[in-house]
């Protein structure tokens, strides 16, 4: 089940970027709430819930997100199916051993290829709800989180939640990664917002209609799927209430990878949605941008801080030159 097959904008027209219809604008504030819900409990749904939980290799973490889980506040008719996708620990078994505290917890196997639209396309189809609510294994989500999605989607087809990058990085960690909004949903492509895989969720018809995540996508695909929410016609809405504790790689080394594998993942997007609005870059920005990370090389050398922030840099521009490459396209 691959989304890229599925054409952009078919129903409902194209939403341009700015328009009304095309999503939450980073950092408006009250995206994502209209007039007169706060405080109001629309919820439980008679609509059926389904948590869906990606999991690779995550037996050290996803223990405390099952926890937070089992501690929600919702109580309508809701479910937690974690996708084991290839795990080679004992991230299945560890899932299992929350059943007693989460009823509806199933564990399905997706050994197939190793990428999260793949893990969350397989759980979408095992699911039974009508509402479809996204997580990561090594995440922690906040005690209202289920409430708060639920809630939002009464208001709109697809939502996302506040990040929160603070609550579970030290300072390092948080000094190797771009900055990022504290609130609103990210839109640094200089294109539509969208909703972040580890906190999100769309009605399940929305995802049928579409076709499910790209599956050739190994990152990103949570920006992609979004996007193609909106160029469908529906609005996507922001949520600062559905928070979710965001857990960064632990080591220089993962992070690099992390970031070389992004920038491929950026390449990719501006080749499927540069017909539809997403700007390119300017061979002279891009020149200045390899410019300053040279200047910079000998300060990277200083501290932990400077070398991991510097080398994920890097890692980025030179995955968007590999995934320029592949993609045959040009996005430095």
């Amino acid at each position: 089940m691959t989304g890229g097959d599925a054409a952009p904008g078919t129903p409902g027209g194209h939403a341009r970027p700015g328009t009304p219809g095309a999503g939450a604008r980073p950092g408006t504030p009250g995206a994502g709430a209209r007039p007169g819900t706060p405080g109001g409990h629309v919820w439980p749904s008679s609509e059926r819930v389904s948590v869906i939980i990606p999991a690779r290799d995550t037996a050290a973490t996803i223990g405390a997100q099952l926890e937070a889980l089992s501690r929600q506040t919702y109580d309508g008719w809701w479910e937690v199916i974690v996708v084991d996708n290839g795990s080679r620990d004992a991230t299945a078994a560890v899932a299992r051993s929350w059943a007693r505290r989460i009823p509806r917890l199933r564990v399905i196997d997706a050994s197939g290829p190793r990428c999260p639209g793949y893990a969350r396309n397989a759980g979408c189809g095992a699911s039974r709800g009508e509402l479809l609510l996204f997580c990561d294994a090594d995440d922690i989500v906040g005690t209202e989180w289920v409430a708060a999605l639920v809630k939002g989607l009464r208001n709109y087809p697809a939502v996302g939640g506040r990040i929160d990058r603070a609550g579970l990085n030290d300072p390092a960690l948080l000094a190797w990664r771009p900055s990022r909004p504290a609130d609103g949903l990210p839109g640094h492509f200089g294109f539509l917002p969208y909703a972040q895989g580890a906190n999100c969720a769309v009605r399940k018809e929305i995802w049928d209609q579409l076709g499910g995540f790209d599956e050739s996508l190994r990152h990103s695909e949570d920006v992609a799927f979004f996007w193609r929410v909106q160029l469908a016609g529906h609005e996507l809405g922001y949520l600062p209430e559905a928070v979710v504790r965001y857990r960064y790689r632990a080591s220089i080394g993962a992070t690099v990878r992390q970031s070389y594998g992004y920038g491929k993942s950026h390449a990719q997007l501006y080749k499927r949605f540069a017909a539809h609005g997403m700007p390119g870059q300017a061979i002279g920005e891009a020149c200045r941008t390899w410019r300053a990370l040279a200047c910079q090389a000998p300060g990277a050398l200083r501290s932990r801080h400077a070398l991991g922030a510097w080398l994920g840099r890097l890692a980025r521009r030179l995955g968007r030159l590999a995934g320029s490459l592949r993609a045959r396209t040009f996005y430095p």
